[in-house]
């Protein structure tokens, strides 16, 4: 019986997420909810069962019927692999679970798509974390997945969209939803759990197979302090570990570009004219202390550069700092 209950939750969760990335289906996200919360409860009297306690309910008449979703996630959830928080697990089970029981009320409001996406795939993260660190199963062996995120409209800022929705009057539903899925967030922020267990934005790169030893996901947050309610979409990374890299060890890295001794001032150039220090995939700024550091991603950048690149950059450079001197002085 245990094989059988696993092998019908990676089931129900390989068959979620063939259906979301159909590119015609009307029913997407309702379906690829049902099949998540499916597959996890399956996953959680799995658990149980390993753990040889009873997976049926007592003191009922029914003496056959299996425990439901949360009450098999209170009795397993003291066997979840340590490195996943179970408290913000529960929490995006049950944002799912509101969507599934309430679905009928969104169906006027194509955007919270946006937000149903972001709980399935950090569902999903948390779905794989616990079966692999229960079970040894890696989910991804199940699959051959090749994705093409194409899509015809641009995307939609999920951050916006929560915050401006959860705000507009004459939808009651929405507001409600997003309200609480934003009070989850507070409540774990609070009790310093991990928030992006509940919820992570995620924004995708495409990069060249070269670099696919590179490859994250990239999580979008919101630090603006001008906004009511943030919502923080945690799963911050460590800047030592992301941004290892200083100026001088990235001149270590690259002695020389198209002929040319590579010096601090090419390297500034370069930063300059490609906006490098508004873009977090290769730039760390402190904001106490005015550290500066960068990914091994910018090593590979400069290194994929032309000799055109360089020289402009070298030119727009000059030309900035020449502006910068001949400036009068306020």
């Amino acid at each position: 019986m245990l094989n059988h209950l696993i092998n019908n939750s990676k089931a129900a969760m390989i068959a979620a997420i063939e259906i979301y990335n159909k590119p015609m289906f009307q029913y997407r996200d309702e379906c690829t909810v049902i099949l998540l919360l499916n597959a996890w409860e399956l996953l959680l009297k799995s658990i149980i069962l390993k753990h040889e306690e009873s997976i049926y309910e007592e003191n009922t008449d029914q003496s056959d019927k299996t425990l439901s979703w949360k009450d098999a996630f209170v009795n397993a959830e003291k066997h979840f692999p340590t490195t996943v928080a179970s408290t913000p697990t529960r929490r995006n089970l049950d944002m799912l679970s509101s969507y599934r029981n309430n679905a009928v009320h969104f169906y006027n409001e194509e955007d919270m798509s946006l937000v149903v996406y972001s709980l399935a795939q950090t569902s999903i993260i948390n779905y794989s974390d616990v079966l692999q660190g229960v079970f040894d199963i890696d989910i991804a062996d199940q699959m051959n997945l090749r994705l093409l995120p194409l899509g015809i409209r641009p995307p939609i800022d999920a951050i916006s969209y929560i915050q401006s929705a959860s705000k507009v009057e004459g939808k009651s539903a929405v507001s409600e939803y997003l309200a609480e899925l934003m009070q989850a967030v507070e409540e774990l922020k609070s009790a310093n759990d991990d928030t992006g267990r509940l919820l992570t934005v995620f924004s995708i790169n495409l990069k060249s197979i070269k670099k696919i030893g590179d490859a994250d996901a990239v999580v979008a947050v919101n630090n603006d302090p001008a906004q009511d309610n943030p919502l923080i979409a945690v799963r911050r990374q460590d800047p030592n570990q992301s941004h290892p890299l200083r100026q001088k060890e990235i001149l270590d890295q690259i002695d020389e570009i198209y002929g040319r001794r590579f010096t601090g001032y090419i390297f500034q150039a370069i930063v300059w004219n490609f906006g490098i220090k508004k873009q977090p995939q290769y730039c760390w700024e402190s904001k106490v202390g005015g550290l500066t550091t960068y990914s091994n991603d910018m090593v590979a950048f400069i290194r994929g550069l032309t000799d055109s690149d360089v020289l402009t950059s070298l030119k727009k450079y000059r030309d900035h700092l020449n502006s910068r001197r001949k400036a009068p002085s306020p």
